[in-house]
């Protein structure tokens, strides 16, 4: 689903409603579920990977293992980070799904497509909690923007992932000069 339509279908979810929203090419199945956490609307992100329990994956799983996809091939690396800017765009991750998973990692947690299905849920949720509705005072603007700050630092390759983590978990912004894309 697009952006838009993705964000209409999460914010009609009723209280601890919970949606299954994308399935992965190998079965990994994306789930939400309306929490009300930060703030009313607030949805927490699943993942139900075959033969496992579902859990909450959040930011630091996405960037760790975006970090270890870099390092094992860093020219498909670049095509999954610039698919990233287009879902942070708006376009639609399944229709980038496809092409994602033929994308090869020898070292990943997820599949290139799981990424790009729960980092656009990911997204929105920060739109959620921290944009015109939301009951936080955003960072950045578009608040999506912050976790696309975080991919595009990832993406740069100029610092180890502990600093970028280690930002990340404090809730500290990433340097402003990701803010605009990489390439």
């Amino acid at each position: 689903m697009r952006m838009d339509d993705a964000s209409k279908v999460l914010w009609e979810l009723k209280p601890n409603e919970s949606k299954r929203f994308y399935k992965g090419k190998n079965g990994t199945i994306v789930t939400t579920t309306r929490t009300d956490k930060i703030c009313p609307h607030d949805f927490g992100v699943g993942l139900i990977i075959p033969n496992r329990e579902e859990f909450r994956p959040t930011h630091v799983r996405l960037l760790f293992d975006l970090y270890l996809k870099r390092l094992s091939n860093s020219t498909d690396a670049k095509v999954l980070f610039m698919f990233f800017e287009r879902v942070y765009d708006g376009e639609d991750p399944e229709k980038l799904a496809k092409e994602a998973g033929e994308l090869k990692f020898p070292m990943q947690l997820d599949d290139a497509d799981v990424n790009l299905f729960y980092g656009q849920l990911l997204m929105i949720e920060q739109e959620f909690n921290y944009g015109p509705k939301g009951c936080k005072k955003g960072k950045v603007e578009p608040p999506r923007e912050f976790l696309m700050r975080f991919i595009r630092w990832v993406a740069s390759g100029e610092e180890e992932i502990d600093k970028i983590i280690t930002n990340a978990v404090r809730n500290w912004p990433p340097p402003i000069k990701y803010a605009k894309r990489t390439s």
